[in-house]
């Protein structure tokens, strides 16, 4: 992407400042030279920041924004390269204790050392004359050029304001039920109807609306499929996406005639099918419209998002709605909402005025509206800082296409410079949705600027929270602890446009630089062949610095030159290609920083990797080829990330210790897989005593660990840890009690810090967990803690005091095989219990029988006291799953909005659940009777219930519609009786309507 000028400049600075001070400068003898460009850029930096907000209206000053530019990016890799020379010198000559060296070493090191810095005073020399040619900034227009003022910039001291992305006001209501009961009323086979309207006026929203949220959706197609579809989409990749929603694998299959076999035989039942943001017909009308006619049996209804009514019309769409814009009452409800959520403040009635003109900028556009939302934010709360947003002449930049790009301009401008850069690198990795990878990279590329006592990641991560407060980026699954996010179509077509100087997403290699101007640093290609090939102008340019591969699985091979012209290269991005050897050119691309192989076919990787001394990450998780680490990356001092989860490798190099500046380790494997390998033992536990900055931990392979002594100072002095992960490999043929013993021995000096917010604990052997979780003080040890997984533990028989932890958000218990009863002790002795948890699951509990609050002799009757409410429990929990649990009875039901209960069929009891809106019910197919406990339930909340769905016996369902008196339910009732041909699984779908008026009794074919 387009590097921010004035960022780029102030972060070079900082580095030749460092560098100047050091001694490597006098040693190679351009330390003068140095200071040259340094008081050549200081007087120069002050009137970069106008210079780049005059460009876009001035030839003149986009030039010379341009030549500085360039001359940046080359004097960074001269500094650099210094730096890499310096830590080749201390490397091959480091100090010994006779301080005595061979004459023939050095003589060969001081020829080596004449070339170097020859070659280098006579780059920096280049680098000095042309900034003299252009250092005389003030005399480019008229009027010069304004000084930035030295103000600092204010960022937000607050948590952003998450507000649901369909708050429109009751025009996306509306319009939702107009869709819907047309769908519902169709006649015809296959419908297709369409949503149109310019980019950012809610399109997306209006059809996720109907896709997650209606539950006639849900009820009429068993299957449901959402793409996106971009401009530049591979028919290969679409058919794939569909083949996986419809709950195909695409494992192998790479025609399109073998994808399109696998689709039709799974396309039985009702489906919709989202094709959203589409920019041609032809994704429909050639690629998938005869997949899905060629199956009649299955009633189908396509709808589609496009910013062009032509799309509509070549569609041959039954119906489309144009989205009209947003009502200016809604658009100032929505800035509200965002900056002083649902606090009631005397401001805010007096900034009304001047935020209803904001609103009208925006043009009714919704996403406007939230991005301008996202800059008031972070502006005091005044109507004269309000003003100056409404007078702002960026409104009126006029070589931005619509009033809706001026709007994202204005919010763009209003980023202080590290969040430009960051914001841009969103939008060119357009495969990338996840914040570790995002974080990894914006490091790998220097946009974070460093702060004493603290990680480059954890500043980072307060970047992309900030980025989502703005709403430029947004939080795509609510339960993911904001893991994984997405971008609007419309910023990201913004953010290429502000880049497509520097940065270029481009199919195959058809690309032609049209601009002489113009050096390509960012390239992102897509749909290419079995060998990589990259365009011309690239291979002559020889500048690039970024090399991304998006959707090329069909990549094999990289031939020996392809990296040849690359020296800078600082990223590359090979991930999800086929590739399985690395050419040797790649070993001599001195500046690279990221290395991506996640999920290729990689064999080996060769020992000379030890050569990236610059190498921040190192990604290869999910390679099932790779078998093999090379001792080579024990010689990578400036790794910060390496990731090798859930490949296949023998063992981790011994020496991963010395990697000090390693932060986020993940699938670091215990011992060998080879217990007598005498070469590698592979490392122990110990090795991680030395990694003090570590973020994220995941410990595999832990059966192979031994204990030596007291091992408590393994994940002491890591007070940066977050996350931390452990797992055993279990053989669930065996019961060996020294394992078992071991396993305990282990867990237990493996004590992380309270600083920890994510733990997950995996085929754990042992039969108690380890003494820091069920300690009494837990809530004071992991009082950070907001998720937490525990995934088969088959000996263990009681739980933790989990209730007290205090932050507590995502608890998820799976595969306690042995626990029969679960007591007060689970909650602990504190109250509230479970205070801030909002997701609890319960998933393959085969033995047990109960949860109860109270120890049995407590308790008088056998349905006692097992409701929650009254007694402080999960006061905030919104989801509940209790998941083949299959002896369960007598069980506590907490309060919650969402229950789902599947393979439960012994409970007994049933009782009002809190403010209860969506229950869901799995029945195994020998149950003829609907179980009292469902019925009860169902009674019990009523007044709160939206939605009952259940799957059972076909037959159970008939018996149902006898069992509903439909005259007293004041409802609306849904009866689904389909289901695949041989199977007898039916489902049945009730939408109970709000009226709080008398309602009905659902009763149990017994009672």
């Amino acid at each position: 992407m387009a590097v921010v000028l004035d960022f780029f400049v102030e972060r070079y600075l900082g580095k030749l400042s460092d560098f100047i001070e050091g001694e490597i400068g006098k040693v190679i003898g351009v330390e003068e030279e140095l200071k040259k460009i340094h008081d050549k850029l200081l007087r120069i930096s002050p009137y970069i920041q106008d210079a780049e907000k005059k460009r876009r209206r001035n030839p003149v000053i986009n030039s010379w924004v341009k030549e500085l530019k360039d001359i940046m990016y080359d004097a960074e890799d001269i500094l650099e390269l210094c730096l890499i020379e310096d830590g080749r010198l201390l490397a091959a000559h480091p100090c010994s204790c006779s301080g005595v060296h061979s004459p023939i070493s050095l003589l060969a090191s001081c020829f080596q050392r004449c070339k170097f810095r020859r070659d280098i005073w006579n780059k920096i020399k280049k680098v000095n004359d042309r900034l003299e040619a252009i250092k005389e900034v003030n005399t480019l227009v008229p009027g010069g050029l304004v000084a930035a003022q030295n103000n600092s910039v204010r960022t937000s001291t607050t948590s952003p304001a998450f507000v649901a992305t369909d708050i429109v006001g009751t025009q996306i209501e509306e319009a939702a039920q107009n869709l819907i009961l047309k769908m519902e009323h169709s006649k015809k086979n296959c419908s297709v109807f369409g949503i149109s309207g310019m980019g950012g006026i809610g399109k997306t929203t209006l059809a996720k609306k109907i896709f997650d949220n209606d539950e006639m959706v849900k009820k009429q197609f068993k299957k449901q499929v959402w793409l996106h579809v971009s401009k530049d989409y591979s028919e290969i990749d679409i058919l794939k996406q569909v083949l996986r929603g419809i709950g195909g694998h695409d494992d192998g299959v790479q025609s399109k005639a073998e994808i399109e076999g696998k689709i039709a035989p799974l396309l039985s039942e009702s489906l919709l099918l989202v094709l959203d943001d589409i920019w041609s017909a032809n994704v429909w009308m050639k690629l998938l419209r005869n997949v899905i006619l060629n199956k009649p049996s299955c009633r189908s209804v396509i709808l589609f998002t496009t910013r062009d009514e032509n799309v509509g019309r070549a569609m041959r769409a039954d119906f489309v709605h144009h989205v009209e814009k947003m009502h200016e009452d809604s658009g100032w409800e929505l800035i509200r909402k965002i900056v002083f959520g649902d606090v009631e403040d005397v401001i805010i009635s007096e900034l009304k005025e001047v935020g209803m003109e904001i609103v009208r900028k925006c043009d009714g556009l919704p996403l406007a509206v939230k991005v301008m939302a996202g800059v008031l934010l972070h502006k005091e709360r005044t109507k004269r800082e309000w003003k100056k947003v409404v007078e702002s002449d960026l409104w009126s930049i006029e070589e931005i296409d619509a009033k809706l790009s001026n709007a994202l301009y204005l919010s763009y401008e209003d980023l202080p410079s590290h969040l430009k850069q960051c914001f841009l690198s969103c939008a060119f990795y357009r495969d990338i949705s996840f914040r570790s990878d995002i974080i990894r990279l914006w490091v790998s590329e220097g946009f974070v600027i460093e702060q004493s006592k603290n990680l480059m990641e954890n500043i980072a991560e307060g970047y992309y929270k900030e980025l989502i407060a703005r709403n430029l980026l947004q939080i795509t699954e609510r339960f993911s602890n904001a893991y994984e996010f997405g971008m609007h179509d419309v910023l990201r077509s913004f953010g290429q446009k502000l880049m497509e100087d520097e940065g270029i997403l481009v199919n195959d290699v058809q690309f032609t630089s049209t601009k002489s101007l113009t050096k390509i640093r960012r390239l992102s290609i897509s749909t290419q062949g079995d060998v990589l090939s990259l365009p011309n102008v690239i291979i002559e340019q020889k500048c690039l610095r970024a090399l991304h591969l998006f959707n090329c699985p069909q990549i094999k091979r990289i031939e020996n030159h392809a990296f040849e012209s690359l020296k800078c290269l600082r990223v590359l991005h090979l991930c999800d290609t086929s590739i399985e050897s690395l050419p040797n050119s790649l070993m001599k691309l001195f500046h690279l920083k990221y290395l991506d192989l996640d999920r290729t076919k990689i064999r080996r990787l060769p020992e000379s990797i030890g050569c990236l001394a610059n190498l921040q990450t190192l990604s290869l998780s999910w390679c099932k080829s790779l078998h093999e680490l090379p001792k080579g990356i024990t010689r990578l001092s400036n790794l910060r990330c390496l990731r090798i989860e859930d490949t296949p490798l023998t063992h981790v190099p011994k020496g991963v210790g010395k990697l000090k500046n390693l932060n986020n380790l993940e699938g670091f494997l215990a011992g060998h897989c080879d217990s007598m390998n005498r070469m590698d033992g592979g490392c122990d536990l110990d090795e991680l005593q030395y990694l003090c900055n570590l973020i994220n931990l995941f410990i595999d392979k832990l059966e192979r660990a031994t204990t030596r002594g007291n091992r408590n100072f393994v994940l002491e002095n890591k007070t940066f840890l977050r996350r931390f992960a452990l797992r055993w490999t279990m053989n669930y043929n065996e019961n060996n009690e020294e394992q078992n013993t071991e396993a305990e021995r282990i867990s237990n000096q493996l004590s992380p810090p309270p600083t920890l917010e994510v733990l997950g604990i995996e085929n754990f052997p042992g039969q108690q967990f380890p003494a820091w979780m069920v300690s009494t003080s837990i809530h004071d040890s992991l009082a950070d803690l907001t998720r937490l997984r525990l995934c088969n533990f088959p000996s263990c028989v009681v739980l933790p005091p989990l209730g007290q932890l205090p932050n507590l958000k995502f608890l998820q218990i799976e595969g306690g095989e042995a626990i029969k009863n679960i007591g007060p002790e689970f909650l602990g002795c504190r109250t509230p219990a479970f205070p801030k948890l909002e997701y609890l699951e319960f998933n393959n509990m085969p033995k047990w029988e109960a949860w109860v609050l109270r120890e049995a002799q407590d308790v008088m009757e056998p349905n006692e006291d097992v409701h929650a409410t009254n007694l402080n429990l999960f006061p905030n929990l919104e989801n509940c799953f209790l998941i083949h649990c299959p002896k369960l009875e007598n069980c506590i039901l907490p309060p919650t909005r969402f229950l789902q209960i599947d393979d439960c069929p012994n409970l007994e009891y049933g009782k009002k659940v809190g403010m209860l809106q969506e229950f869901r019910v799995a029945l195994p197919l020998e149950i003829k009777q609907l179980p009292q406990w469902v019925s009860r339930l169902i009674n019990a909340n009523l007044h709160t219930l939206q939605t009952f769905s259940m799957e059972c016996n076909s037959l159970l369902l008939e018996l149902l519609s006898l069992l509903l008196n439909l005259d007293l339910l004041v409802a609306t009732l849904w009866l689904l009786l389909e289901a695949p041909v041989g199977a007898e699984l039916g489902h049945a779908w009730w939408g109970l309507a709000a009226d709080q008026a008398e309602r009905g009794v659902i009763t149990s074919a017994n009672g």
